[in-house]
């Protein structure tokens, strides 16, 4: 935080939670703060824009699906600057919020706040702003945003606070969270706080709603979590335990890559790593429409050379050590004018593929299972999964967040992990491997007993 923003929380006796001080500190234009419900989120959003009201002539929206949801952040707003500060304002409107209707707050240096209701869409017309809060945001909708607000932001380069409880895969997850999840320096977002961050919040009362309600409702509305209501398939998967920085993979590793080719929607390419431990690490992904065979092929040896292994003074094959296609492309689609099926115009680009499995039952349930934290061996306290996601894969992670059981067809890249989990990836051991493994053992029984063995 700044020296203004610091002074400012000091004269109020604020002292946010963690989560909240994170919030605050980031300098992102856009920020997103997913919590539970009673966890401190409308102070939050209100505080972060005081910087703002007090410099002169700037003009603020809090706006919320009715002008009831707003006012909170007006309340905290009213009570910090005139209550607590002593501001007095030059003109207020209903700032008791005596009428459910607007409220307005304008300061001797020319501040402005206003607050909005999506229900009277007029009101969001007309003026540029300086800083936007979307109280509640996760009820609004994404056509009022793009239409009435985004554009009122554009001259004065405003920024936005959303501070709402998560409600489903909903606009706020795409237009929000992604681009932060993905590094977009403009945007800033924050989920998965439960409410006991809060510590007014009673411990037990959180421990009996976990028991007491159904397994989506708590986690959305003590945990600040994105759920699917709709049934989502795999539920287990989370950005913030599976999504991690990419980095060189190791010479020694296996590399796997699976290909579901499709003439009308894009063909999806997967390239998944095994290390010595059995983790895996899915580190690239293709996801292009439109492309010959040809074409797919060239681009997939562009892809495995921005990957390549790595080892000193060695020349290491940047390729896969098996590739996986979908078993369908061995037929010959003659009505479409093939005269080869789709496995022999690969293998005609050097392409090796072999035919895959395509079972789903059994890839469901492995890769449900190694989505799972588990202890770390010799660290019985610490738990990971065995499932890793480069962060540039950014098709499959939407695909495997947001895949319901009612819209299977959208399942491409998982069609694509399925060939390869059936084909129960293993680690191979180089020539070097195997001769210092020999090597070892030799070493071994040099120092044994040839009677006993020992």
């Amino acid at each position: 935080m700044d020296q203004i923003q610091t002074a400012i929380f000091q004269a109020l006796q604020y002292q946010p939670w963690p989560s909240q001080q994170e919030m605050h500190e980031s300098a992102a234009r856009f920020k997103f703060l997913g919590a539970g419900a009673r966890y401190g989120k409308s102070i939050a959003g209100a505080y972060d824009v005081l910087p703002d009201i007090l410099k002169p002539n700037t003009r603020g929206w809090l706006v919320g699906p009715t002008y009831t949801q707003p006012s909170k952040e007006f309340r905290y707003l009213y009570d910090a600057l005139v209550v607590k500060l002593g501001f007095k304002p030059t003109k207020e409107i209903n700032a008791s919020f005596s009428n459910p209707g607007p409220q307005y707050l304008q300061f001797p240096w020319g501040s402005e706040i206003f607050t909005k209701s999506e229900d009277n869409s007029d009101s969001l017309l007309g003026e540029e702003i300086d800083w936007l809060i979307l109280s509640e945001g996760s009820r609004l909708k994404e056509q009022t945003y793009d239409i009435y607000l985004r554009a009122r932001l554009g001259t004065r380069m405003g920024r936005v606070i959303v501070p709402t409880t998560p409600h489903g895969y909903n606009w706020l997850y795409k237009r929000f969270y992604v681009p932060a999840s993905e590094g977009n320096p403009d945007y800033w977002a924050k989920i998965d706080i439960p409410v006991t961050e809060n510590d007014k919040f009673d411990k037990e009362e959180f421990e009996r709603a976990r028991k007491e309600l159904p397994e989506e409702f708590f986690l959305e509305q003590y945990c600040g979590q994105f759920v699917a209501y709709s049934g989502l398939v795999y539920k287990r998967f989370s950005r913030s335990q599976h999504v991690i920085e990419p980095f060189q993979i190791p010479a020694t590793w296996t590399r796997y890559c699976g290909i579901d080719p499709h003439p009308q929607t894009a063909t999806g390419v997967l390239w998944v790593a095994l290390d010595e431990h059995g983790d895996y690490f899915l580190y690239d992904e293709m996801f292009v429409p439109g492309l010959t065979i040809p074409e797919i092929a060239e681009q997939m040896s562009i892809h495995q050379k921005s990957f390549p292994n790595t080892k000193e003074n060695a020349k290491i094959s940047v390729e896969a050590n098996r590739y996986l296609i979908d078993p369908n492309a061995k037929f010959v689609d003659k009505l479409r004018g093939q005269t080869a099926s789709v496995i022999m115009q690969f293998r005609r680009e050097g392409v090796p593929v072999i035919e895959a499995i395509n079972k789903f039952d059994a890839a469901f349930f492995k890769i449900s299972e190694l989505l799972v934290p588990r202890p770390v061996f010799g660290k019985e306290d610490v738990k990971r999964p065995r499932f890793h996601v480069f962060k540039n894969c950014k098709n499959f992670i939407r695909e495997i967040e947001t895949l319901t059981w009612e819209d299977e067809k959208n399942d491409h890249l998982l069609d694509t992990l399925k060939y390869i989990i059936n084909d129960n990836p293993s680690r191979t051991f180089s020539q070097e491997e195997v001769e210092e493994i020999h090597y070892q053992e030799v070493e071994d029984l040099r120092e044994r007993n040839i009677m006993t063995g020992y």
